[in-house]
């Protein structure tokens, strides 16, 4: 029996458009695929009206794909704090509406200094919204930050857990896999004691993000890195490097039963076959 990393329903992909046909053909061609674990982010056009419009369309049209969408503070800030927090309660009713089960919520890659993901996630922990448990919340985690900024990264996570509305935790990408396996130890403490002092939370899924290399998708990436992605030069410098790097990942990320997000574009047959090859299957 061939032996794989993770299977087609073990994984994630997020998925980014510029219009709903452009959706609409992804999304067919995932469900072509056997492929029904959908991220839409929220990010540069993709927020807001455009943002709701397009969950509604998966799950009205792709009723059979499982659509988790992102909530960015940044990008959906409207003013002032007040005004984002009510539009980010009135986002997790339109997509509880829709059939949304879980929202990834991001403070972003700039935070406002008015709210963040902690804040928002402390102002509706008593809101009626969750008081029958039919939406959850997912929170973001970077293992790899450095020295104090990590001490920080922990006690920012804790105090999201403390809400009581985290099912899931989103570990940044990065290379270095040795600190992620130290990291990662730290986080299933963190975890283990959550759920041991709250009665009402009985499992937390953890997500791995992972990008596909392409020697085209590191030269973009050296030129312009993304804020708070921590990858290394080696990696940056040799697609057989990378790929070797990210087998190492994934082997940490099976072995902690960590499921993975590909945030890389997969919308054809041959970025799906570059990501079934990775994945060993």
């Amino acid at each position: 029996m061939k032996d794989f990393l993770f299977d087609l329903n073990n994984i994630r992909i997020e998925t980014s458009f510029k219009s709903f046909d452009e959706l609409r053909k992804i999304l067919y061609f995932y469900q072509s695929n056997n492929i029904y674990k959908i991220n839409i982010p929220c990010k540069n056009r993709l927020r807001r009206d455009f943002l709701l419009e397009s969950i509604r369309i998966s799950k009205e049209e792709f009723p059979s794909i499982d659509i988790i969408p992102h909530f960015s503070i940044l990008h959906e800030f409207k003013n002032n704090r007040i005004n984002t927090q009510d539009s980010f309660l009135e986002f997790l009713k339109a997509v509880k509406y829709l059939g949304c089960k879980q929202v990834l919520l991001v403070s972003g890659s700039q935070k406002r200094s008015t709210l963040d993901s902690v804040l928002a996630l402390s102002m509706v922990r008593d809101n009626p919204l969750f008081s029958n448990k039919n939406i959850s919340i997912g929170v973001a985690f970077n293992p790899y930050l450095p020295g104090i900024l990590f001490d920080e990264e922990i006690i920012r996570l804790k105090n999201k857990l403390q809400s009581g509305l985290v099912c899931s935790i989103w570990i940044q990408f990065g290379t270095d896999y040795k600190l992620l396996e130290r990291r990662i130890q730290i986080l299933t403490n963190i975890i283990s004691a959550t759920i041991e002092d709250n009665p009402n939370i009985s499992l937390i899924n953890v997500f791995g993000s992972i990008l596909i290399p392409s020697r085209q998708f590191l030269a973009r990436f050296k030129y312009r890195p993304w804020k708070g992605v921590y990858c290394c030069n080696e990696f940056l410098d040799s697609i057989d490097f990378a790929n070797k790097l990210i087998l190492e990942i994934l082997n940490t990320y099976k072995q902690h039963k960590i499921f993975p997000l590909i945030e890389t574009n997969i919308s054809n047959e041959n970025h799906l076959n570059k990501l079934k090859m990775t994945l060993g299957l």
